[in-house]
């Protein structure tokens, strides 16, 4: 009978130390979670308009936006199942600017020879650019771990902080409908201080934020309009990790365009920040975000800039 109560005690031991042992590591991720986002993007705008060969600058800090905007939406989705990832964010935002310039004097050789100086100006420009982005995403997992396995600190049962590492693929679609007005003064001409009439072909010129065709060069107002659609394939990654319970911080880069067929030249976006859980189903995030672009056409050295603010729903 002494035996078998040892016997019995034994197992009971192993039971429990074995179940100890078991919560004492970290519950393992759900097989499947989904997000929904809303932000704001405080972005500052820099950027070359292009349409039909009139071009103009706009470089207008997130304050200056706020007078010119005319709208904005913001937002994305997000799903997982197991190490599969699928993520979409969208963009849309109309801002409206003015430019305007001095009279510029120009060099310029008339077709009958001599040393000429064209006159040109004032030019005033507004420009009204609508630009639409759908950035989708696919990702793999490639690397989730226990926060407690990389900081080297004792595992406990009710520690769900997590490491993960996304490698991610996928591509940016962008729509952009430039409306530009210009109104030029009527120029002149003079050779050796006389002056002469204008030839009937002018030269594109530079008055700085606003470039011309030659036809406009001579005076006149036009009010012309493009829109332009084009899709970039893309690369990136992204890593995060809980630094509490309820903090976490992340980080996101990608990079693509490369001129593939219609793409732009090149395309970029790097993003870092913070989450704070508000439940277990809502949080609120803060991050700073750059995203760039440049192509022949349409836009050219475009950044987007600035802090972004937003709350996500998981479910």
């Amino acid at each position: 009978m002494k035996r078998f109560f040892a016997q019995v005690a034994v197992c009971v031991l192993a039971c429990v130390t074995g179940g100890a042992a078991a919560n004492a590591l970290p519950p393992e991720p759900k097989d499947w979670e989904g997000q929904i986002k809303l932000y704001a993007w405080a972005s500052a705008l820099q950027t070359k308009v292009e349409t039909r060969g009139t071009e103009t600058t706009i470089d207008e800090s997130f304050f200056d936006i706020l007078d010119d905007l005319g709208w904005a939406v913001m937002g994305g989705v997000e799903g997982r199942y197991k190490r599969g990832l699928v993520m979409v964010d969208f963009l849309g935002m109309q801002v409206a600017a003015s430019e305007d310039s001095n009279v510029n004097t120009f060099p310029f050789q008339p077709p009958g020879g001599g040393d000429g100086l064209l006159t040109a100006g004032p030019v005033d420009a507004s420009t009204r650019l609508t630009t639409w982005m759908v950035d989708t995403k696919f990702g793999f997992r490639a690397l989730s771990l226990p926060m407690s396995k990389l900081t080297g600190s004792a595992e406990q049962d009710d520690d769900l902080r997590r490491f993960d590492f996304d490698l991610l693929a996928g591509f940016r679609v962008w729509n952009v409908t430039s409306k530009v007005h210009v109104g030029v003064d009527p120029a002149s001409l003079t050779v050796g201080g006389a002056p002469v009439s204008l030839p009937g072909i002018l030269p594109g010129l530079d008055f700085g934020d606003i470039s011309l065709p030659g036809p406009l060069v001579g005076g006149g107002s036009q009010t012309v309009e493009d829109t332009v659609d084009w899709l970039d394939p893309i690369v990136g990654f992204r890593v995060s990790g809980d630094v509490t319970k309820r903090i976490s911080l992340f980080a996101l880069g990608d990079i693509g365009g490369w001129g593939v067929g219609t793409a732009s030249d090149l395309t970029w976006q790097g993003m870092i920040g913070g989450s704070f859980d508000l439940s277990e189903r809502w949080s609120l995030t803060a991050a700073y975000r750059a995203l760039g672009v440049n192509r022949d056409t349409a836009i050219r050295n475009t950044i987007l800039y600035g802090p972004q603010f937003g709350a996500v729903f998981r479910f």
